[in-house]
């Protein structure tokens, strides 16, 4: 069925959208931005304290990304055919567990193994808050939905930038720092399983009637996403983006503690971070309205111009070897954020082939071609200042350059949906030719 055949579905717009935003922003803010930019900045202090080599180290950092490469694809078929809500919650729930318990991790082997298993409950909480976003709010609503979302991160890591260290301080240490954290998620997933509201995804806000019920069977719903060639493109320009922001966030602070141009104290190096965090988290909400007022068919073109001069404000950045440089540079980064991170994810949801019924599989492999591209990129990254110990300024500089891939995909991704743009067109005038 073509292109012109696509309609959306708007339902009336339930106020209880809000309530299950709220809910999905305070998970992304707790585990993945709070919980996970206080082990970045306590990573050199935990390898020192549990002895770790560098090539230990390297392999806890990655430990989470390789947990959901196993599992995550599973979880987005799971989310097309099960209940949002049951798996949203169970994943968060053992989350916080984990959280809880890696306060008392005594060894290599066990951190490994907790982080591991962190990964695999991220794999079904984050593309759940996602499909969450989908069941909720129709297209028009989606940018802004999911702007707030993806700010809750960088709001949760700028206050672990800014409160981690001294909190932990204030704790006495780590191990009960993370004790208290995972006690705070499992009461936030108790109030989850109370108040929170299930929809399935045939009753979505954002639908298309391109697909049937019957096109939406586990295999159907796999094979009609892995033949759509926009979603590859996708996938792997944000797999290029975001897997070298989680790889410079793991490693980055190991740059400006330990690179001898740098040395900076545990609590100063954060500051870093923390500008880009709070120009980010305000991006992600601001820029999506900026471009719904001046016209939504700017979106893309605001994304590509984002995402060739993010990483050119990281280089700069880095080899200033002087903090304020560099908290300006990550600020002026962390404001193009607001273009580019999100634009894989909602071009993609967007896509006719993708909306509502099938979003939850598309975004399985959008996560899990993410969390290769993370995983390998920590290890790259990794090696790559293990290798050059008195120069990782100038390695983590170099490493992003692998950015640009992102913005040009986008672009090639333009070309192809305004060439079938233009081919549908031509179609129907051509049938209507041939009626008249």
């Amino acid at each position: 069925m073509s292109i012109n055949d696509v309609t959306v579905k708007l339902n009336e717009k339930n106020p209880f959208r809000w309530v299950m935003l709220m809910f999905i922003f305070l998970f992304y803010f707790t585990i993945l931005g709070f919980t996970n930019q206080t082990f970045n900045i306590l990573l050199a202090t935990i390898t020192e304290d549990m002895g770790w080599t560098a090539t230990q180290r390297t392999a806890i950092a990655g430990a989470m990304s390789s947990g959901m490469i196993w599992f995550v694809f599973a979880a987005g078929t799971m989310l097309d055919r099960f209940s949002v809500k049951k798996i949203l919650g169970s994943a968060v729930l053992l989350s916080a567990v984990l959280i809880f318990i890696r306060g008392r991790a005594e060894n290599f082997t066990i951190w490994f193994a907790i982080m591991f298993l962190f990964g695999v409950a991220s794999a079904f909480y984050m593309p759940a808050c996602t499909k969450m976003i989908g069941l909720w709010f129709d297209s028009k609503e989606l940018p802004f939905a999911n702007g707030v979302l993806t700010a809750a991160s960088p709001i949760g890591q700028l206050t672990a930038n800014l409160l981690g260290v001294r909190i932990m301080y204030a704790l006495g240490g780590w191990e009960t720092l993370y004790t208290l954290m995972g006690t705070g998620i499992v009461l936030i997933v108790f109030f989850f399983f109370i108040i929170a509201k299930d929809r399935k995804s045939e009753d979505a806000a954002l639908t298309s009637t391109i697909m049937e019920n019957a096109d939406l069977s586990f295999w159907k719903n796999i094979g009609g996403i892995l033949k759509v060639p926009m979603v590859w493109v996708y996938c792997i320009a944000n797999m290029f983006f975001l897997g070298s922001i989680y790889a410079g966030g793991a490693l980055g602070q190991v740059v400006y503690q330990t690179d001898p141009r740098w040395m900076l104290d545990r609590a100063v190096s954060g500051r870093i971070p923390a500008a880009n965090n709070m120009a980010s988290m305000v991006a992600y909400i601001v820029v999506p309205l900026i471009i719904a007022k001046v016209g939504s068919k700017h979106y893309r073109k605001a994304a590509i111009v984002a995402g060739f001069l993010a990483p050119v404000c990281f280089m700069i950045g880095i080899r200033s070897f002087d903090i304020r440089v560099a908290f300006t540079t990550y600020a002026l980064a962390g404001v193009l954020y607001g273009a580019i991170v999100p634009a894989s994810k909602v071009l993609m949801l967007q896509l006719p082939e993708v909306r509502g019924q099938r979003a939850g599989t598309a975004l399985g492999v959008y996560v899990t071609i993410e969390r290769i591209g993370i995983t390998a990129m920590i290890s790259l990254l990794g090696g790559m200042i293990a290798a050059n110990p008195d120069t990782m300024a100038n390695s983590l500089a170099n490493f992003f350059t692998l950015q640009f891939v992102a913005p040009i995909l986008i672009i090639i991704g333009g070309l192809v949906e305004r060439r079938r743009a233009n081919t549908v067109v031509t179609a129907t005038a051509e049938a209507k030719a041939t009626a008249n």
